[in-house]
């Protein structure tokens, strides 16, 4: 991808709780009172999972699916250094 990556996630939490701790670096809808959507932009597909990450809930990538791989990437790192 060139320019700004745009991600967007389906995050277990509701959307107060997102707003304050990854707010400032996202647009954050809620779905419902327990889930809400996240879209965020950067240039670099690491902060974007780390923020993600930074929620302290589940999520599911909506898109796109190279942000997918790149987590599912990190995932299957993470899991091997347990």
């Amino acid at each position: 991808m060139t320019g700004p990556n745009r991600v967007e996630a389906l995050v277990d939490a509701p959307a107060a709780v997102v707003r304050e701790r990854i707010g400032r670096w996202s647009m954050v809808e809620e779905v419902d009172g327990g889930h809400c959507r996240v879209v965020m932009l950067a240039d670099q597909l690491e902060w974007l999972a780390m923020t993600l990450g930074f929620v302290g809930a589940e999520f599911w990538v909506l898109g796109p699916p190279e942000f997918a791989a790149y987590v599912r990437d990190w995932g299957t790192r993470f899991t091997r250094a347990t």
